[in-house]
This record gives structure tokens, sequence and C-alpha cells, in this order.
């Protein structure tokens, strides 16, 4: 449980943070309407790859594939013309695995329930938590490598990107964030962006 000085911390870092984010904020496609396939979609191309990357290929697959049911009969083949710029050969197969449950399962339709969420073939704790948020502006935290670096330099931890994932503390930084302001969706799209900020400036 965060203390009062550490939750007053993260209320002035929150403010501090879309003031930042009004300067110097990226702007992505998928962030212009944000429905659940687009940020599904988004979330996969975004695995370990960089952000302007993945955009040029989020482009082309959503011009072709505007939602799942289009995707029903696509092939192994298909997917890899767009997975594999990005150097993301090994999540073809596992993509197509959720194509397939989703259709078949969910109607086409991406289900907004976070144990649903986590049941989907390559979808983790992350991905769901950001396909709740971004696209149904459900106050969930995020834990990643951004939020983790950011909250262990607000606080002066040395906390490693794995020990982070399992870090109640992290967590509950990162739910706490979310909890505040009233425009949840886009604090966190500023909080990612200046986790990304850090990395290219170190």
């Amino acid at each position: 449980m965060l203390t009062l000085s550490q939750r007053q911390k993260i209320k002035d870092f929150h403010k501090f943070i879309l003031r930042w984010g009004k300067k110097r904020g990226r702007s992505f496609i998928w962030r212009s309407s944000p429905t659940p396939y687009e940020v599904l979609i988004a979330e996969i191309f975004l695995q370990r790859t960089n952000a302007a990357q993945a955009e040029k290929q989020y482009k082309k697959f959503v011009k072709k594939y505007k939602k799942f049911s289009g995707l029903n009969n696509v092939s192994v083949s298909d997917l890899n013309m767009f997975l594999l710029p990005l150097g993301l050969k090994k999540r073809v197969n596992t993509f197509k695995k959720m194509i397939r449950v989703i259709n078949k399962k969910y109607g086409s339709n991406v289900p907004m329930n976070y144990s649903e969420l986590v049941s989907l073939p390559g979808i983790g704790d992350y991905a769901a938590s950001a396909i709740l948020l971004f696209a149904g502006n459900e106050r969930r935290g995020l834990v990643d490598a951004n939020t983790i670096r950011i909250f262990s330099r607000l606080f002066n931890k040395k906390i490693s990107r794995d020990d982070g994932k399992r870090s109640k503390f992290i967590r509950d930084c990162s739910n706490y964030f979310s909890s505040l302001g009233k425009k949840p969706r886009e604090a966190n799209w500023c909080l990612l962006d200046y986790g990304a900020s850090i990395i290219n400036n170190k």
C-alpha cells in the first residue's frame, strides 16, 4: 500500500506528465479512435519493436483487414507479410490462433473482460490492461518496461524489468496513477511517451 507521501508524489508527477504530453506527446493512428480491435492489433504490432516502424505495418494491416471477421480465412503467409518486417516471426502462429478463437468463441468481437482477454493466445496482463484502458477507458494500471523504469526513477529505487513485473509497489504506483484525473487513457499515453523519451535520450 502506498504511503500518503508516495501518493502525493505520484499526483505531482501526474500533473507534470500531462503538461509534458501536451508539448511532446506522440501521435499514432491507433490513438485517434481506439476501438478494441484497433488497440489489440496495435499491441501485437508493438511487441518488441519500434512504434514508428509498427505504425507503418499497422496502417497497411487495418486498411486491408478492417475487423476480425475479415480475418476468418487469413493465411500464415498473409500475416507474415505484416509481422516479419517487425521481427515478429515467432508471434505469427500465436496471432493466427488468437484470430481463430475470437472469431469462433466471441463472434469476431474482442472480449472486454480481463479474464477473457488474458485467456486469448498471445495476450498477457499488459496487453489485456491496455485494451481495457485505451479502448474501454477503464482505469487500469500498466506494468511494462516503461512504467517500471519511470516509477523506479521517481522513487529512486533499483528495480529490474523482471522484478518490476512482479513488484506490488510498481503495480500500486501504476494503478494509483491511472486512478487520477478525468482522462486515464490520455494520461497513460503521455506516460508511455515519456518512458520512450527516457530511452531515446540516454
